[in-house]
């Protein structure tokens, strides 16, 4: 188990907290402890994954977590996820990821944002990046 000290906000009034995350052979784990509110834990198929589902616990208290990966230009790869257990995202500028960076690292909560809100980030940067795609063809042209 690696565990993180970070910042937790809610209404203005920053706490202390222990997020800590570990991989129990099969899924992810992350919990949240703090004296401001009861251990909240989840187990999802990444780290990333099981961070929003500890996040949508919270999030409806007005809790925000000081963790990178929930910021809302923060999202990992398809490849972070099933490679890396989700441990590490883009920053993404421009519709395009620009810095590799580690999800449990501390940062200030005025910084982070909804899972709803960062998800709507993410769906709008890769429509974006889809949109600027050039059209691919599986097959050249027909040489019958």
């Amino acid at each position: 188990m690696t565990e993180q000290r970070i910042s937790v906000s809610r209404a203005g009034h920053v706490h202390e907290a222990i997020v800590s995350w570990w991989f129990d052979g099969r899924d992810w784990w992350v919990a949240v402890d703090s004296e401001a509110f009861e251990r909240v834990e989840a187990r999802e198929n990444d780290a990333f994954e099981a961070l929003c589902t500890v996040r949508t616990m919270l999030e409806p208290h007005g809790w925000r977590l000081g963790v990178t990966g929930a910021r809302a230009d923060v999202w990992p790869s398809g490849m972070a996820r099933d490679q890396g257990g989700g441990l590490r995202c883009y920053r993404i500028v421009d519709a395009a990821p620009v810095e590799l960076v580690d999800t449990f690292e501390p940062v200030d909560p005025a910084m982070v944002t909804t899972v709803a809100d960062q998800r709507a980030q993410a769906d709008l940067m890769y429509a974006s990046r889809a949109a600027e795609a050039p059209p691919t063809h599986p097959r050249g042209p027909d040489r019958s």
